[in-house]
């Protein structure tokens, strides 16, 4: 009877078994959403169609007339369209996750840019007016910064019930300041202007801010006590490299508007509160 070899007991290293292990390993490959695709190539050749009728205009109203008002509205024209084009583009290009649409931050950046070009071509046109125009932009980057906070306040997000109710919370009074500010940017002067107005936004605000801090500091508890928390935040695709520097750049345009709007608010909010009331006469001494 043959004795078993020594090496009889060891199992022979097989190609082909671990090809087969490696080939049940699941691809980790997301798919291309071929209709957003198609969408934003879409919008980009229509912004392009836009862009080049604009620019036939201009050249039009320059070749044909003289250099007068309407020349010059044609060429602020297509100057409004070339900035906010390059914007637009440069949201769009830099969209390699399809996060517009889905994602608040970019989503608003679009929509405002594309709402101010509009808003801005019918300022230029006279239509609506330069003012009218300026506090459509000034109302459009208060959207903004209030989708640049609520962002931040949804990643505090964590299946804990009192820090999601005080995401909810935070979320809600950030909206509800923005919306009292909305009448303040569109007619500052008007008569419903009155302390009253500036404690109500004041209120608002330290309720707004406090309720934010608080949820910090919850969140910061409740990962602290159950570390496995942190695992039960939304999972979100993450920005890629391009469109986290277009997002800074517009974040920090919009955090300078937000400064000296901050400023102006507070400015107002002062010669309302102190302002010096019409005095009082007594009509028996005016005999």
């Amino acid at each position: 009877m043959e004795e078993p070899t020594p090496h009889s007991t060891e199992q022979k290293h097989d190609p082909s078994t671990t090809h087969a292990v490696v080939n049940n390993e699941p691809a980790i490959q997301k798919p291309v959403d071929a209709k957003i695709g198609k969408l934003k190539l879409a919008f980009l050749y229509v912004l392009v169609g836009g862009l080049i009728l604009s620019a036939l205009i201009s050249v039009t109203a320059i070749l044909i007339g003289e250099f007068n008002s309407v020349v010059q509205k044609a060429l602020w024209t297509t100057v409004i369209f070339v900035t906010h084009s390059l914007l637009v583009l440069g949201l769009v290009s830099s969209d390699r996750h399809n996060q517009l649409g889905k994602s608040i931050l970019p989503t608003t950046v679009l929509a405002a840019t594309i709402a101010n070009m509009f808003t801005a071509t019918l300022g230029t046109w006279g239509l609506i007016g330069n003012e009218g125009a300026w506090k459509a932009f000034l109302v459009y980057i208060l959207a903004i910064g209030t989708a640049y906070l609520l962002a931040a306040v949804r990643r505090l997000t964590i299946q804990h019930d009192l820090t999601k109710n005080l995401v909810l919370t935070s979320s809600v009074l950030i909206i509800l300041l923005a919306v009292l500010l909305v009448p303040w940017i569109i007619s500052p002067d008007a008569s419903f202007i009155a302390p009253l107005y500036f404690r109500i936004i004041g209120a608002v605000t330290i309720l707004a801010f406090t309720a934010l801090s608080v949820t910090v500091i919850i969140h910061r508890i409740a990962i602290a006590q159950k570390p496995e928390l942190r695992k039960t935040t939304p999972i979100e695709q993450p920005y890629s490299t391009s469109m986290q520097t277009v997002l800074i750049l517009i974040g920090i345009m919009t955090a300078i508007f937000w400064l000296f709007g901050l400023s102006a608010l507070v400015l107002d909010a002062a010669r309302s509160t102190y302002a010096p009331s019409r005095p009082q006469y007594n009509s028996r001494y005016l005999d």
